[in-house]
């Protein structure tokens, strides 16, 4: 009796090699850096404040109820015609709960304002300044404003509204200790825009005071929109970082699936 010779089970036939996609490396990269260009954007965008203007001390530059954003900027001083937003506690006769407010700085610490011309203009360390963003010749010339001269001391600024009519702000304080400045510690930023963080447009800024002669550059901040424009930019990459990865996986799994469907060749 002779053994059958059986034929050695054949061994199993390997799968298809699995293969690192670049493709997929390059789509999981471009999500991480998506995330990180967004957050950083969105976190100097939260530096950046917005509030509701009361009141149309500012029209007709600012309309009541319009929002601003604001941001304190590191800045030696305070420019001149730059908006600002104060406490409202900074006026001699404030009220418990009195508020902030929208106002613009006409006088910086150690100048000399003096209301008027024969022109109804101010004049600032004896500069006359025209101020376009006033209503009629300046505003003065339509109510009996009596006529003051301050020295604006150290660390404050002196502040009016745009309605100069209609405006609750330094020039009635000139007779009180103080001469009705603000303390740079009493504002709470400088208004850089119009509208919220994410849709704000530059708030136009004053040359006034500089085309009268006084130095200082107005202020020059448009960073909400960089920081707004890394936000979304960073967004959309990881948008497509995580669309192409999940796009990248089911492809070559498919691909995988298809391989191992092959018979063996014989």
């Amino acid at each position: 009796m002779t053994e059958t010779d059986f034929p050695a089970p054949p061994a199993d036939r390997p799968g298809p090699k699995r293969r690192f996609s670049p493709l997929l490396l390059v789509m999981i990269l471009v999500a991480i850096v998506g995330v990180g260009i967004g957050g950083y954007g969105f976190w100097t965008l939260m530096g950046y404040r917005m509030v509701s203007v009361p009141g149309e001390a500012m029209t007709p530059t600012i309309q009541p109820g319009e929002v601003v954003l604001y941001r304190w900027a590191e800045l030696p001083e305070i420019p001149r015609g730059a908006v600002v937003l104060m406490d409202l506690s900074a006026f001699p006769d404030a009220g418990p709960g009195e508020g902030r407010a929208v106002k613009r700085v006409i006088g910086i610490g150690g100048d000399q304002v003096v209301c008027c011309t024969k022109d109804n203009l101010i004049t600032v360390n004896g500069k006359p300044v025209k101020e376009p963003y006033t209503e009629d010749d300046n505003g003065y010339g339509r109510k009996e404003y009596r006529p003051f001269s301050v020295q604006v001391p150290p660390g404050t600024v002196f502040v009016a509204g745009d309605l100069r009519n209609n405006s609750r702000d330094s020039r009635i304080y000139t007779e009180e200790p103080g001469n009705g400045a603000v303390p740079l510690a009493k504002l709470s930023g400088i208004v850089v825009g119009l509208g919220s963080p994410f849709s704000a447009e530059p708030f136009p800024q004053t040359t006034a005071f500089v085309e009268a002669g006084l130095p200082g550059d107005p202020v020059s901040d448009t960073g909400f929109r960089t920081s707004r424009l890394l936000m979304f930019g960073g967004a959309g990459l990881v948008v497509l970082g995580v669309i192409g990865t999940i796009v990248t996986v089911v492809r070559s799994a498919g691909k995988r699936r298809r391989a191992a469907a092959i018979p063996p060749a014989r």
